[in-house]
Formats: structure tokens, C-alpha cells, sequence
């Protein structure tokens, strides 16, 4: 069930209960003003037959040849009630029953026997009539509220068919409406298609209604930012494998030429030793083998330093920081450094490790590339939660929008995320720059 339809089917609910409560109401209001007509015709009646026998009373009378004394057929005008006159035998002398009206609308059996509740306790009047002292009849008044009814109903209709008439158009208008409103949504879903699709420079036109602008420049900020944070991953990926490829270029090359010349020379010497006949030229060679050996292990130490660092399998994680941060302190020995190492990672920790271990590593190398500074200092700290770490100078500084795209934050960014953590740079021309790095521990959330 979509929204549309929910939408409207609560206001058509809303106004179907409405519509009930007023057709009940005009139910109810037709049977007090049936009731209130028919007792005030039977008031009125009653005054006026009253009246009218005492006029008889005082005049001469009448006599008993006299077949309509009241000439009642003549008050066939009030249609609300039945007056009728019977003699002492209960015989129908006369009465104002009229002919039915042509045209009158008939009300329905529903409608006539809830009015018909209403009169339930209306009792019919009773006047005695006497002819010089004698009674020689009465007169009942009974009320006849058919004509009443089916006026009450006519005017019960009329109300219901308006009900009805403002219930749809009041449906109609409000199906438009809403159909309008949320006419965007398809827009939306296209958009949101397209951006599955790998359309990102798909973007929503800005729409009317206040919170439809709202989800439509939302929405095209994200697509923005998804866009060019492709395109920045795009780029450094690009840059990554470049670096890759001179990285393995200068391992190939290395390999090549050190090793390689190494090992000729090593084949060079244990020829020289299987062949020669002189004990001090065999040993003369076997020392070179020796050295060449040596030298070819330094070579190997440092290929592997450089393709990961020794000293976080050789000695644990705060030692390996002191060595890397020794190490940067014996080549910079004018820059003044300071560090509080406060941290004590498991074995758990080793993606966190590595991760820390290359962000600390890439902010000296930045220090001593680019900043000129004469004072620096480190701090790493551990939580119940996260790992802190914190790298400052006061070297030259940078616009941190400007820089935010080079390799080295980049790259430093991209490591931090992907340990859940957060990296904020705080810098500008002059003033130095503060690197702070928040890595929530395993199992936690950033």
C-alpha cells in the first residue's frame, strides 16, 4: 500500500465518519422538529375545538339531524393531525381527513419508523361534546405526522445529498492535492535509480513544497560528495599503483644489480676456491664470500624495512614507535622532539597497529620534508574506547582545504578509515599544524 493511497483512505475514513455523525444528527434534529410540530398543531387544535364548543354551548346547539356539526371536512388544511368526532355508539360522525397530496415525496420505511419513536409517547386529546346537558359525543384529536414526515424527510435528503456532494468533492480535491505534494517522490526514486545505476551526476531540481527542497538538496549534496570522493579514490588509486609499480621497479632493480652482482661475484669466488691449489687464495675467497654475504644481508634488512616495519614483528608496539621515533630524532638532531607514549595495543590491535605506526611515520616524514620546524611533539593515549593520537608543530603550516587532497593526508585518511577511526587537522599559514587521530578499539564504534 503506498503512500498515496494511505493518505487517502485516512481522509476518506476521517469523512466517512464525519458524514455518519452528521447523518445522525439530522436524523435526530428531523425528530425533535416532527415531534415539536405535531405538539404544537395538537395545542393549537385543542384551543381552537375547545373554543368552538363553548361558542356551540352558549348558542343554540346544534341538533342531533345535524349529520357534521363541526364541519370538520372544512379543516382538512391541517395535515398534522386527525380530528375526528364519534357519537355515544363510537360511530364516525365526521372527520378532516384530507385525500392523499399528489407529489409528495414518501419518505422511506427506515425514516418513518425512527420518527415514529419519537411520537411513541404523544397520547391523542379527547374532548366531550354535549347538546343541551347532554353528551352526545367526543371529539379525538390524534396527531397524523405522515405529511410531516415526509416533509421532515425531504429536507433530511436534501441535507444528506449535500453531505455527500461536499464528502466527494472534498475527496477529489484532497486525492489531487496529495497526488501533487508527492508527485516528487517519483523524481526521488528515479534519482535514487540512477545513483544505483553509477549515474552520479544525476541531480533533483529543487521543488516547491519546503520539505521536498529540503530532501532535494540533501540528496544532490550527497550525490556531490559521492561523486568527488569517487573520483578523489579514482585518483589515488591511480597514484597508489603508480607508486606500486616504482616501488617494485626499485625492488626489481636493486635486485638486480646488488644481488645479482653479489651472487656472480659469490660464483666468481667459490670457483677461484674449488680450482686453486693455494690455501691463502682459498681463504683470501672465502673472506670475500663472507663479506659479499654481510653486505647482501644489510641489503635484504632494508628491502623488508621498507616493505614493513621490522620492529613491530621483532619488539612490541610501543618499543617499535620509540626506535621509529629515535631514529627520525638521530637524523633531525636541530629539531627539538618530545613525546608521552601512553598506550599498551594487543596482539588484537595489529591492523590498529600498523595503522598508527604509518600515520606517525608519514607526519615526521611530513615534518621533515616540508615544515621547518624546530619543536615537535607526539602523544598517544589509550582509552576505555579509543586510541589518541596526537602530532604537533610549529613549523610553516598550511590551508587544510587545500591540502586535503594530497597523497600523503590522503593516503593517511584512507588508512584511518579504514579502522572506523577519524583523523582533524587544525592549521593554517604559519602557525603549524596539529594532527589528532581517534581509532575506537576493536568492537567498538567511532
Amino acid at each position: 500500500m503506498n503512500l498515496r493511497f494511505r493518505l487517502n483512505l485516512i481522509v476518506t475514513l476521517v469523512l466517512l465518519i464525519i458524514l455518519a455523525i452528521s447523518a445522525v444528527q439530522a436524523v435526530n434534529n428531523a425528530r425533535k422538529n416532527v415531534r415539536a410540530e405535531l405538539e404544537s398543531a395538537m395545542v393549537f387544535a385543542m384551543h381552537m375545538l375547545a373554543a368552538e364548543l363553548r361558542h356551540i354551548n352558549r348558542s343554540e346547539g346544534f341538533g342531533a339531524q345535524d349529520s357534521t356539526p363541526f364541519r370538520l371536512d372544512q379543516l382538512a388544511n391541517i395535515r398534522h393531525l386527525l380530528i375526528v368526532f364519534y357519537d355515544l355508539e363510537n360511530n364516525l360522525i365526521e372527520s378532516n381527513e384530507a385525500t392523499p397530496q399528489q407529489g409528495v415525496a414518501t419518505a422511506p420505511n427506515w425514516f418513518k419508523e425512527l420518527m415514529h419513536t419519537a411520537l411513541q409517547d404523544t397520547p391523542n386529546k379527547r374532548l366531550p361534546v354535549y347538546a343541551d346537558a347532554a353528551k352526545v359525543g367526543e371529539l379525538v384529536v390524534s396527531p397524523e405526522p405522515n405529511s410531516e414526515i415526509s416533509e421532515a424527510w425531504a429536507e433530511t435528503r436534501m441535507l444528506l445529498l449535500m453531505m455527500i456532494l461536499v464528502f466527494l468533492a472534498v475527496n477529489i480535491m484532497v486525492y489531487l492535492v496529495v497526488a501533487h505534494a508527492l508527485r516528487p517522490i517519483s523524481h526521488i526514486t528515479k534519482a535514487l535509480s540512477d545513483i544505483e545505476s553509477g549515474h552520479l551526476e544525476t541531480r533533483l531540481p529543487i521543488f516547491k513544497l519546503p520539505e521536498m527542497a529540503s530532501i532535494s538538496q540533501k540528496f544532490n549534496t550527497m550525490a556531490a560528495t559521492m561523486q568527488d570522493s569517487i573520483l578523489h579514490n579514482q585518483h589515488l588509486t591511480q597514484r597508489i599503483i603508480r607508486l606500486q609499480e616504482t616501488e617494485r621497479k626499485s625492488l626489481a632493480q636493486e635486485l638486480h644489480d646488488e644481488i645479482g652482482q653479489h651472487l656472480t661475484a659469490i660464483h666468481v669466488d667459490a670457483s677461484v676456491i674449488k680450482q686453486s691449489t693455494d690455501p691463502s687464495a682459498s681463504i683470501k675467497s672465502a673472506q670475500a664470500i663472507d663479506d659479499i654475504a654481510c653486505h647482501m644481508m644489510s641489503i635484504l634488512r632494508s628491502m623488508l624495512k621498507r616493505l614493513r616495519p621490522g620492529g613491530l614483528d621483532e619488539l612490541s608496539f610501543v618499543d617499535a614507535l620509540q626506535e621509529l621515533i629515535d631514529s627520525w630524532q638521530l637524523r633531525h638532531t636541530r629539531t627539538k622532539l618530545s613525546y608521552q607514549i601512553q598506550a599498551n595495543l594487543g596482539l588484537n590491535d595489529e591492523a590498529i597497529q600498523l595503522t598508527l605506526y604509518r600515520v606517525l611515520q608519514e607526519c615526521l616524514t611530513n615534518i621533515s620534508r616540508h615544515s621547518s620546524a624546530t619543536d615537535v611533539s607526539i602523544n598517544l593515549e589509550e582509552s576505555k574506547t579509543t586510541y589518541s593520537l596526537k602530532v604537533a608543530d610549529n613549523g610553516k603550516g598550511f590551508e587544510v582545504d587545500e591540502q586535503k587532497s594530497s597523497f600523503g593526508i590522503a593516503g593517511m585518511q584512507q588508512r584511518i578509515e579504514s579502522v572506523n577511526g577519524r583523523m582533524d587537522i587544525d592549521s593554517k599559514p604559519g602557525g603549524g599544524v596539529i594532527i589528532m587521530v581517534s581509532i575506537p578499539k576493536q568492537g567498538e564504534t567511532a
